[in-house]
């Protein structure tokens, strides 16, 4: 499975993913998945000894916001009812339990009215007066994916899934501006590192500009893992700094394969495979703009 920040879920993909991260948080000892195969799930998919029953829900289709909104709502409003009514089966499910949350966890929610509907539900719920929920602290919530990328990046880290960052090209006035910005030190020296691989100033112009936009792809990269996966940002700055150190040790006797761009890249792109589950496409691009920040510095030149 890819996972991506604007991935497009499907129903039964969703509560899979949604169970994997519950059983990440709690551990399998202590979140009891329901299967809705037989007879239904009363308004649950599972819950945790921690007093918190979830349902799972993606709706079949991509959606606007206001037509999203009004499926989540819809959906809560239908399973909040079977929560309430199938008292049996709840009190079956749950023993001497009492349910403190119920949530529901979706991919997405993007309007503050899901918050004011959970908010209603909540009340009609305490005034059912259940003997499986604490009335003195219960609450209907939605939680999204955003609630759990401790437990994505367990599942990423484990192997069960791929991350792919979805960072967009970079505009060649962007470029312009980032070379305009940046250190003319740094800029004279990718100009000269790049002249002695070829001697025709228009390919190595043409290679300065790609180099240049992957830097900046691979920057961009690096920050939002770091804001959203902090782990990944870690080994991969690790990994990084760790291969920086062997091109120092490398450059006392380099050899002619060394001495080329593509080499550099493949072999950073090698240790950055083995240290986090990134795509493919990111790790060629991380792996490619941090050549190319090697050769604005003094991590790396050819001879």
């Amino acid at each position: 499975m890819e996972l991506s920040n604007d991935k497009v879920w499907f129903p039964d993909e969703w509560e899979t993913h949604a169970n994997d991260l519950l059983k990440e948080r709690y551990s399998s000892a202590n979140y009891i998945p329901i299967p809705d195969h037989d007879k239904g799930d009363g308004g649950i998919e599972g819950f945790s000894l921690d007093g918190h029953a979830y349902q799972m829900y993606c709706p079949e289709e991509v959606e606007n916001v206001s037509k999203l909104y009004e499926k989540q709502r819809n959906k809560m409003t239908r399973d909040i009812g079977k929560f309430i009514t199938n008292t049996d089966k709840m009190s079956g499910f749950f023993g001497d339990l009492k349910i403190k949350r119920w949530i529901l966890v979706v991919p997405s929610h993007k309007t503050k009215d899901l918050v004011a509907h959970a908010t209603k539900k909540t009340l009609e719920v305490k005034a059912a007066n259940l003997d499986y929920v604490d009335n003195n602290d219960f609450r209907v919530l939605i939680w999204d994916r955003s609630e759990f990328k401790k437990e994505e990046t367990m599942l990423l880290q484990a192997g069960y899934a791929t991350l792919k960052l979805n960072i967009s090209d970079i505009e060649e006035h962007h470029v312009a501006s980032f070379i305009e910005d940046t250190s003319t030190e740094f800029m004279s020296n990718l100009t000269t590192k790049l002249s002695k691989l070829n001697s025709n100033p228009s390919v190595v112009a043409n290679g300065k500009g790609l180099l240049t936009r992957k830097a900046i792809m691979s920057q961009n990269m690096l920050t939002e893992l770091k804001e959203d996966y902090p782990e990944f940002h870690k080994a991969i700055t690790s990994t990084k700094d760790k291969r920086a150190e062997e091109i120092f040790i490398e450059a006392l006797d380099s050899s002619p394969e060394s001495q080329s761009i593509a080499y550099q890249k493949n072999v950073l792109r090698e240790k950055l495979e083995n240290s986090a589950k990134l795509h493919e496409d990111n790790l060629d691009t991380i792996a490619l703009g941090t050549v190319a920040d090697w050769l604005m510095n003094c991590t790396l030149d050819f001879h």
